[in-house]
């Protein structure tokens, strides 16, 4: 009959085993770590794929494009569309102007081609008044001589038109087609005003 103590056999392979269990909960954290760590890198370059070539979230800044688009609501904006399609009238869009790095948010009113001319606070395109009543029903200050909007490029204002700069400044101009980042989809944030921006259908 043993006396209750182990040997040192015994001791040595109960020793033995606990280092193996040891290694083998090591090599398994270490494993799941790795795992861990390959699919974060995964998410990461999809969110970075996502953000550069389909979609992003933009800030709203300032009151130009007001009632539309409030200052500080997120947007979505796609930027898929211009990839496979020319750019519509009516669209709102981020872009960047010429010569400045910021993003700005303002809407599609001519498109390449168009004769264009602002006069008694009615915008006119091949000579007939665009009716903005969608988006726009104050008098809108200033006029603009008749010019033709340039090929590749897009004439852009923002909604709250007495309170923008946008394309009827000599120093920004018509928008050319590089400097579009995409146009806007809906309003993500804050949560009470989670909305869809729909096409504007303009009418007579």
């Amino acid at each position: 009959m043993k006396s209750g103590r182990l040997n040192n056999r015994e001791l040595t392979a109960l020793k033995n085993a606990a280092e193996e269990l040891h290694n083998n909960d090591s090599e398994y954290k270490r494993a799941m770590n790795l795992e861990f760590l390959l699919y974060l890198a995964k998410v990461l370059l999809i969110a970075l794929a996502v953000r550069a070539f389909i979609g992003e979230p933009v800030i709203v800044e300032g009151e130009s494009m007001y009632p539309t688009l409030l200052n500080s609501e997120r947007m979505v904006v796609e930027k898929v569309s211009y990839a496979l399609r020319q750019p519509r009238r009516g669209e709102i869009i981020v872009c960047n102007f010429p010569g400045f790095k910021e993003k700005f948010v303002k809407r599609i009113i001519g498109l390449p081609g168009d004769e264009l001319y602002i006069w008694d606070g009615e915008v006119y395109i091949n000579g007939s008044p665009l009716n903005e009543k969608a988006y726009w029903n104050e008098f809108m200050r200033g006029n603009l001589q008749p010019f033709i909007v340039p090929e590749n490029t897009v004439f852009v204002m923002g909604d709250n038109r007495n309170h923008s700069s946008d394309s009827r400044e000599a120093f920004i101009g018509p928008i050319p087609y590089e400097k579009l980042i995409g146009h806007t989809v809906a309003v993500m944030w804050p949560l009470n005003r989670l909305r869809t921006i729909p096409p504007v259908e303009y009418s007579d």
